[in-house]
């Protein structure tokens, strides 16, 4: 192919002379090209888009006298039903607007159209003088003119309106069908023009190419791939005698820095390997101890023995409070994955961890205690240990059975090891914070939680516009009932009432003590006149749930706020709640107040609350 290309230019052709006769061809196509084009774009620009154009606007100035028209009957109809002198407005500015509307389309139209506008304008008029200014002119208390008749003369309007609109469209269309097809004429000749131009670009190109472009492009590439590293790969021999010397000179020199490369490689290959096996170990271990957050720490013992050891599915399971039972913390599960919860001795996992050993599953499904460097294994399971208590198991999956090595069983368990700490640490810690944020007596979220919630929340709300209330309370006449009956039955009537507001509140809001007897609940995306409603509905289920026995007679006062301008801080949103709630004290207790700005008592009517508390 080479020589038989480099053969295709005449011997007693010049370079020069080849390049001069492509060029003088090249220059003759382009020509040709352009100057159709030209004539094209001449007549387009010319005649066909001034007139599309033309056509165009008149269209839409048609379609505005016919919205104008629309506003017109319809104010005119309001204000007939109504007499409300506002209603009148629509007419008057349709009114503008037609005028505006005619005068576009007379312009845009001209004589093209002029019958069908005739014939529209005098249905205009029609209307207007025998109807419209009528029922216009009429006083509220006068007698309108019948409705029928205007009807009638609208819907002869609208039929010389639809004429005028599909003889413009059809005039649209057939300019719009012109110009394309003018646009679609061209292309037939210019494309055959292209063809020539391009074959004989191809062919020109490809002449030189293979001459001499070719074999020195082929060795630059080669120099290319040998910088990058690339020690395999070989030049053709092809093209004039010194590019062909040049290339066995080349590929020869290849061949020997092959060689060398390969002994460094295999030497080095173990080293490496050991390197990151070291250093992925050496993340995971920091990434684990950095966080106290047990869903992070156990996604990341998961990600990173799946990395390490290369095995596709890992789960982490946690020994219960109770030492019986192991829990998955996968949060979905995948085909691979076991049930979500596994008895002690049960399984891969709950021989592991009643064992205390690390175990394996064979391809058949059996557990034994020996596996690595012998036969193929689907999985295995290390106890997570801490001290000399079995705190939970690292089970690795893998779809295709195969042998676990010695190195990677070691890697396993030493990730096993610091997880172990990891894990407990951040249960401990879990279970310390939530102890610090709960209320003991009546198992609801402390004040110091209730700091925390609102300042973020209202730190959102500020940030994206978001509805919030908050709703405080207070156990009417509380101190007088601790007095009669005691402490303990005291204490009784306030876990009674937390357990009240808990099944109350939906799973996006959240319940406090706030202290003493008062309670409150933060209401996540919702407005003032919501949270009065579930306030109401919170305060008839006390009143229910106390009507009778030995707490018989315990009420609630509440008071509402929702987060606003004048509201928009932590502290004034529980102040101005507060205040509500004072409200509700004085005006006789056992009801609800909604604060606003200044304070005064706002309580939605009965008649609005019933459809919610139903």
């Amino acid at each position: 192919m080479l020589v038989h290309n480099m053969r295709s230019i005449p011997q007693n052709r010049s370079l020069a002379q080849q390049l001069s006769r492509s060029s003088t061809l090249f220059g003759a196509l382009v020509v040709a090209i352009l100057s159709m084009s030209a004539l094209t774009y001449a007549l387009s620009w010319g005649w066909l888009i001034p007139e599309l154009e033309r056509s165009t606007r008149a269209g839409s100035a048609e379609n505005a006298a016919h919205s104008a028209m629309l506003d017109e009957e319809t104010g005119l109809r309001a204000y007939l039903l109504t007499h409300d002198a506002r209603d009148i407005e629509p007419y008057t500015r349709g009114g503008v607007g037609l005028v505006r509307a005619n005068e576009e389309l007379v312009v845009s139209a001209g004589s093209e159209f002029a019958a069908e506008m005739v014939r529209t304008r005098l249905a205009e008029e029609r209307w207007h003088e025998r109807w419209a200014k009528v029922a216009a002119e009429t006083p509220p208390e006068g007698l309108a003119p019948p409705m029928a008749e205007g009807n009638a003369l609208f819907d002869a309007y609208r039929t010389e309106e639809a004429a005028l609109a599909n003889a413009i469209d059809r005039r649209t269309k057939v300019l719009a069908q012109r110009e394309q097809w003018l646009m679609g004429a061209r292309v037939p000749p210019e494309l055959a023009l292209l063809m020539a131009l391009l074959f004989l670009i191809r062919r020109e190109h490809r002449a030189l190419r293979d001459a001499v472009v070719a074999p020195l492009g082929e060795l630059l590439r080669h120099v290319g791939r040998v910088r990058d590293g690339q020690l395999e790969a070989t030049v053709d021999q092809a093209g004039l005698r010194e590019l062909r010397e040049l290339g066995q000179g080349m590929n020869e020199m290849v061949r020997t820095l092959a060689t060398a490369r390969g002994l460094t490689d295999s030497r080095s290959k173990i080293l490496r390997e050991h390197s990151s096996r070291l250093r992925q170990i050496l993340e995971a271990s920091r990434e684990f101890s950095e966080s106290l957050n047990l869903a992070y720490v156990v996604a990341a013992v998961r990600a990173s023995t799946a990395a390490v050891a290369g095995y596709e599915g890992v789960i982490v399971w946690l020994m219960d409070d109770e030492h019986k039972r192991l829990r998955n913390t996968e949060e979905s599960r995948t085909t691979t994955s076991q049930d979500a919860v596994l008895e002690i001795g049960e399984g891969l996992a709950g021989r592991a961890a009643k064992s205390g050993r690390i175990t394996f599953e064979c391809p058949q499904f059996q557990v034994s205690f020996t596996g690595s460097n012998k036969d193929p294994v689907r999985a295995i399971a290390i106890p997570l240990i801490v001290g000399a208590r079995v705190i939970g198991v690292l089970e690795a999956r893998s779809a295709e059975a195969h042998v676990a090595t010695d190195e990677t069983v070691e890697v396993i368990e030493m990730l096993a090891m610091h997880a172990a700490t990891a894990i407990e640490s951040a249960r401990l810690h879990e279970l310390t914070e939530e102890r610090a944020q709960m209320d003991v007596l009546t198992r609801l979220f402390n004040r110091r939680r209730l700091e925390e919630n609102l300042d973020a929340e209202c730190k959102r709300c500020v940030r994206y516009e978001r509805p919030l209330a908050f709703v405080m309370l207070d156990v009417d006449h509380f101190k007088a009932f601790n007095d009669a009956h005691g402490h303990p039955l005291a204490d009784t009537a306030l876990q009674e009432l937390a357990e009240v507001i808990a099944s109350a509140v939906r799973a996006t809001d959240t319940a406090y003590r706030y202290g003493g007897e008062e309670f409150c609940v933060l209401l996540r995306e919702t407005s003032a006149v919501d949270a009065m409603h579930f306030a109401e509905r919170l305060r008839q289920r006390i009143q229910q749930r106390f009507a009778s026995g030995a707490l018989a007679g315990i009420t609630a006062s509440f008071g509402v706020a929702e987060f606003s301008v004048n509201a928009q801080t932590p502290r004034a949103l529980v102040e101005a709640a507060d205040a509500a709630m004072y409200e509700s004290k004085h005006a006789g207790r056992n009801r609800v107040s909604l604060s606003s700005w200044p304070p005064f008592v706002l309580r939605v009517p009965k008649d609005e609350l019933e459809p919610h508390l139903s």
